[in-house]
């Protein structure tokens, strides 16, 4: 049997230490989808028969087992992606290229956060949590006092529009047939081209206000006085540099080798894969193809070969990177079984109609995204009722994914401010969460008003 050696060190912190860290801002959701479950099934009461009620809670989510593995790989790619050694040696450039004053590293640590969720969730979490931290530590060998709180919720602003880039969970969903095809969901609605929901001046617009705007107001938030800035106490996320931390794996020696890890451990291997792979997708995007999920998913697992370059270890990084998908691996078949409920008694043109467009779209997905911690299942949720009322497919999608990244937002700062995070109490949360919430609310709901 092949062999192989995972760091179990600090160097191995992503996925040993940060995963848990930032577990402690998010709930359980398992919980919450049993409870959205059940509410569905008393809803449905009046409409379908006991026995048709059942059958649809028991296998409900069967039709949609193909999407549920498709939302696994996006969480675990893209974490296994960012979680290399380079894209950590990345982020510790930019960190170095920062001053460390405290308006600089708030105002930088949400700026990087925001660009970089807008293009992909797990680099603009990850970039924003880890860049913010090296650079407080920077700050305190420097001797500058920085309020950290201020700057770990600058990492969590790339929440807030982790889904309005080409990797937003709806657009891909609306965008690729095939899903479409194979389970039925929203199969024979309008198809949706990515660029199109990229280039919609109601998601387009908001996005660039906030990026430039947004981390200005965590600035204005944070203490000014030095006596009233805090370093968060207790175990740190990040002990080295940022490609320490990111660095798991380390190859076995050559004594220990066997005939299969020439193979495993081979970067000539994982060379021909990438090669074959990125001329795959380089063909079909200039041939026209669509950005779909499954297309995504497929570059993103190329690109994790390129930057862990060999084949054992992008295989023990996407191990780890399964813890990410916890919140949506279980939960989503009881999510799956809402969607069959609301779907066989015909509520969900209703529900649509009540809502009333995109700006009700919008406070149904921030209502719901705090019960739903994935932004794809509170479009499986939400979506088909704007699509049944026959609302405009974008601006569906554009003010869905906009709430399910604010609510995001909120469970971090609700579960920071819950557990007292040492350094980071409810007054904190209620401070910024409020101030933050009420900023994104205006310039998005303004946009989806006017534009």
């Amino acid at each position: 049997m092949a062999t192989h050696t995972e760091t179990e060190t600090a160097s191995s912190g992503t996925d040993r230490e940060f995963v848990p860290f930032f577990g402690r801002f998010f709930p359980e959701s398992l919980a919450l989808s049993v409870l959205l479950a059940l509410a569905a099934l008393l809803v449905t009461i009046p409409y379908l028969a006991p026995l048709e009620q059942l059958e649809l809670f028991a296998t409900g989510f069967y039709d949609l087992f193909v999407l549920q593995m498709a939302l696994i790989l996006y969480w675990v790619l893209s974490a296994t992606v960012v979680g290399a050694r380079p894209v950590g040696a990345l982020f510790d450039r930019i960190a170095r290229a920062i001053p460390t004053s405290q308006p600089a590293i708030v105002y930088s640590t949400g700026l990087l956060a925001l660009a970089f969720g807008w293009v992909n969730w797990a680099l603009g979490l990850l970039g924003g949590v880890f860049v913010g931290r090296r650079l407080c530590r920077r700050a305190r060998e420097e001797g500058v006092a920085v309020h950290y709180p201020a700057v770990l919720t600058a990492g969590l602003l790339s929440l807030v529009l982790a889904n309005q880039g080409p990797s937003s969970p709806g657009a891909l969903l609306m965008a690729d047939t095939r899903v479409a095809e194979m389970t039925g969901f929203l199969d024979g609605s309008a198809t949706l081209a990515v660029s199109e929901f990229l280039l919609a001046p109601a998601n387009l617009v908001p996005s660039v206000v906030l990026v430039v705007t947004l981390p200005l107001v965590l600035v204005a938030l944070a203490p000014g006085a030095e006596a009233n800035r805090a370093e968060i106490e207790g175990e740190s996320i990040l002990e080295g540099t940022i490609a320490e931390t990111f660095d798991h794996y380390s190859l076995p020696s050559k004594g220990e080798y066997t005939p299969a890890d020439l193979l495993e451990q081979s970067r000539l291997v994982s060379l021909v894969a990438v090669a074959i792979g990125l001329g795959s997708a380089g063909l079909y995007f200039a041939a026209g193809g669509a950005l779909t999920l499954l297309w995504l998913l497929f570059t993103l697992m190329i690109l994790g070969l390129l930057v862990h370059v060999r084949p054992m270890a992008f295989r023990s990084k996407t191990t780890r990177a399964t813890r990410w998908a916890n919140h949506v691996a279980i939960p989503f078949m009881l999510y799956a079984v809402v969607f069959a409920l609301l779907s066989a008694a015909g509520l969900y043109g209703a529900i649509g109609d009540a809502l009333g467009g995109a700006l009700g779209a919008f406070l149904a997905a921030l209502g719901v995204g705090l019960l739903v911690p994935d932004p794809a299942s509170v479009w499986v949720l939400v979506g088909p009722a704007l699509v049944a009322a026959g609302s405009d497919l974008v601006a569906s999608i554009t003010a869905v994914m906009y709430g399910a990244g604010l609510s995001n937002l909120w469970l971090g700062f609700l579960f920071c401010g819950i557990l007292s995070i040492r350094g980071f109490d409810w007054r904190e949360f209620a401070r910024y969460a409020a101030v933050v919430s009420v900023y994104v609310v205006v310039v998005v709901g303004a946009s989806l008003l006017v534009l």
